[in-house]
């Protein structure tokens, strides 16, 4: 009871500073579609993103990687771990699949080379198409959150410097 409480608190209270910016990105080559997506930079960082992701690492640990940074694109009733989603971490975990056999190597990919794009339209799916894999029964995704909502839920889970370049 007492590690659980522990790493309740170590969660709650460890918060990564981050940079939020909003940035208008090309979606598809097909027709020149755009989003509006959000963008957000680690400020500091008690590791290297290779020391986080290790060219080695074990697969559950890619999935569970992929499940915490889609948190701040999904809507679900229940979110257990939150990583911010950087441009850093997806390169590098594409990296990381390239150079494994995973069993779901194609999934992770799919998701991954997407994100590289910042098309995170599909980002519900893709949350549960790992949560899935994960076997999981709790935490659905049921959609997508608006920008207005995702910039909450990294306000909430991680310390923020916001850029507007709209002046």
């Amino acid at each position: 009871m007492v590690i659980a409480f522990i790493t309740f608190f170590y969660l709650q209270n460890n918060k990564s500073t981050v940079t939020i910016m909003e940035k208008q990105v090309v979606v598809s080559d097909k027709d020149s579609e755009t989003a509006t997506v959000l963008q957000i930079q680690e400020e500091e960082r008690e590791e290297t993103v290779e020391e986080e992701f290790p060219i080695n690492m074990h697969e559950n640990r890619v999935q569970t990687a992929i499940h915490r940074m889609s948190h701040q694109k999904i809507r679900a009733d229940e979110k257990w771990g939150f990583l911010p989603l950087t441009d850093e971490r997806v390169q590098r975990l594409i990296e990381v699949v390239e150079a494994n056999d995973y069993k779901h190597s194609e999934t992770y990919m799919a998701i991954l080379k997407r994100w590289e794009r910042h098309d995170f339209s599909q980002a519900d799916k893709d949350h549960n198409a790992i949560w899935t894999i994960q076997n999981g029964t709790i935490g659905k995704a049921t959609g997508l959150l608006t920008i207005e909502e995702e910039k909450a839920f990294i306000r909430k889970h991680f310390k923020t410097i916001e850029v507007d370049f709209a002046n």
